[in-house]
């Protein structure tokens, strides 16, 4: 079967392309690119990456030791490209109120100051720009820039109600915080190394941080760069694994999978705010959709740090955290369960991994009905990293052919109905990848049984250019789990989250690379993040084009 079809002009046109295309939604390839990068070459990015809503609030609840902070709410929505003013308004709006705060707050303030100030509070001062400015900055101040510092302390009482020492170092951190320097993660570094810029000791303990924290360095990377102990691949998998088992490092797997599940975004509503008829599947509460996210996501951390496990451990365990709301969902006794989710085995005959938990299932269903339609599109888009285009307006409102004798199940009315030319051009490669999970309702319980006739869930879908036949969810999650394309996915979607960037050129060796390994049932996803951090085009970055 062709994977790579051209697009038709009525009805449900589309386009389907390779697994390893666009992913539709901007990302990158993991094994086809763009087209534009040599094959060895390092692609294009920018040296002044801008930090996300996510790093900003990180960085900024690390500066001041203070996680109840989270500035970004009162920032623009997140936008790429160049600064414009209704984002550095917010920018600046923002740098005021924290400096604001961090006076007022006693904790903040004993947190970031080094000393205590004497006199016209001058030295004190100094050693505060010092101190402060090599972490908001993520690197040592330049002369020019601590002198420049120091004089804007200096001005305070032209500049200020009183011009005390508290007021300005208030100004002081206002001018800090909307600062180039701390808004952006500069790569200044100009040193050549073959065809391809080497990376300074600070520049690099940044990449390590927010590839595996998502925020700012800590003092033993601070400590690491300023040894030049970030220089072969020993000291950087060192720090790696150091840095993997802070907790910081379970925020950062959630949110890798949180976009990976498209839990945020445009098609993040689709686990928070979603309705489910409850006089047709009594067990599922409208109450209980918080717990899904936060049961797949528990899942998630689980396997990546309890279990230490591969991609085919986290396709295929059936573990579970359960409370009474969610247990029901899963065919378990709700009563045995308080409201915290707890750990729970299930029917391993029914649950296999990531896409059997009721997260997904539930949350990629219809109101009355399984959606075979949204689990198979989202498996092949982002699990295969197959192009599609995006559906027709109002596709998904379109109702299902009425029930007839001889078309009864949702998956005969969902044949039915996406069998013309025009629609099946997509529908035959989206729906064999969403029907193993018709064993799941609409809440995402098992169900043998579809408007009273026995469920198929068996097929033939396409994984790549491959065909692979399965015999329902389990056989499905666990050939997911073993497909080459499907590790090449993952591994592409961590090395897009790691470098910021798409994955061109020398990427996809390095992806081709980790999805080797990730055949291995031994090789751990923590493996997987401490190989890309210690890869060459880790520690680099591509020369300015001339």
């Amino acid at each position: 079967m062709s994977a790579t079809l051209a697009a038709l002009p009525l009805g449900c046109k589309g386009t389907v392309g390779s697994a390893g295309g666009s992913d539709g939604s901007g990302s990158s390839t993991g094994n086809g690119g763009s087209g534009t990068v040599a094959p060895n070459a390092i692609p294009q990015a920018s040296r002044i990456p801008r930090l996300n809503h996510e790093q900003y609030d990180n960085t900024i609840q690390d500066l001041f030791n203070a996680p109840q902070l989270t500035p970004s709410n009162s920032l623009p929505p997140e936008a790429v490209g160049s600064m414009d003013d209704r984002a550095w308004t917010g920018y600046k709006d923002s740098a005021a109120a924290l400096a604001k705060t961090a006076i007022s707050t006693p904790a903040i303030h004993d947190f970031i100051l080094p000393c205590t100030p004497s006199g016209d509070g001058a030295a004190c001062a100094s050693q505060f720009i010092t101190s402060f400015g090599a972490r908001v900055f993520r690197r040592p101040l330049t002369s020019a820039e601590q002198t420049r510092f120091e004089t804007l302390y200096a001005k305070r009482a032209e500049t200020t109600a009183t011009g005390s020492f508290d007021e300005g170092i208030e100004l002081l951190l206002e001018g800090f915080l909307q600062s180039p320097s701390f808004l952006s993660r500069a790569e200044l570094s100009t040193e050549r190394v073959g065809d391809n810029i080497r990376l300074n000791g600070y520049e690099l303990a940044s990449r390590l941080s927010y590839a595996l924290w998502d925020s700012m360095p800590d003092q033993a990377l601070f400590d690491a760069a300023a040894k030049d102990e970030l220089s072969t691949e020993e000291q950087i998998r060192a720090q790696a694994l150091r840095m993997l088992k802070e907790p910081r490092a379970h925020d950062m797997v959630r949110t890798f999978h949180e976009r990976y599940l498209r839990m945020e975004g445009t098609e993040g509503a689709r686990w928070t705010d979603f309705v489910r008829d409850e006089t047709l599947f009594p067990a599922f509460k409208s109450e209980t959709i918080p717990y899904l996210k936060e049961e797949t996501l528990r899942y998630v951390d689980y396997i990546v740090f309890e279990k230490q496990a591969g991609f085919q451990g986290l396709l295929t365990d059936n573990t579970a955290f359960v409370n009474n709301l969610t247990a029901p969902l899963y065919g378990l006794d709700g009563t045995a369960y308080g409201t915290e989710l707890t750990q729970a085995t299930l029917d391993p005959t029914q649950r296999s991994g990531l896409f059997t938990r009721v997260g997904f299932l539930a949350s990629h269903a219809q109101v009355v009905r399984t959606s075979p339609i949204l689990r198979g599109a989202l498996i092949q888009k982002y699990v295969l990293c197959r192009k599609i285009g995006s559906p027709p307006a109002g596709a998904e409102m379109t109702p299902l052919p009425e029930i007839t004798p001889d078309i009864v199940t949702t998956r005969q009315r969902v044949t039915v109905q996406t069998s013309p030319d025009e629609c099946n051009f997509c529908h035959s490669v989206i729906n064999p990848t969403g029907f193993p999970f018709e064993h799941y309702n609409a809440v995402g319980s098992w169900q043998d049984m579809d408007t009273g006739k026995p469920v198929d869930s068996t097929g033939t879908a396409l994984f790549g250019e491959r065909e692979v036949a399965y015999q329902g969810p389990v056989d499905f999650s666990k050939a997911l789990g073993d497909a080459p394309e499907a590790q090449s996915c993952y591994a592409k979607n961590w090395v897009e989250f790691a470098f910021g960037r798409r994955a061109e050129g020398i990427d996809l060796k390095i992806i081709d690379t980790l999805a080797k390994k990730m055949q291995s049932p031994d090789y751990k996803i923590l493996d997987l993040l401490v190989d890309i951090v210690v890869t060459d085009t880790f520690k680099s970055r591509a020369p300015e084009a001339p």
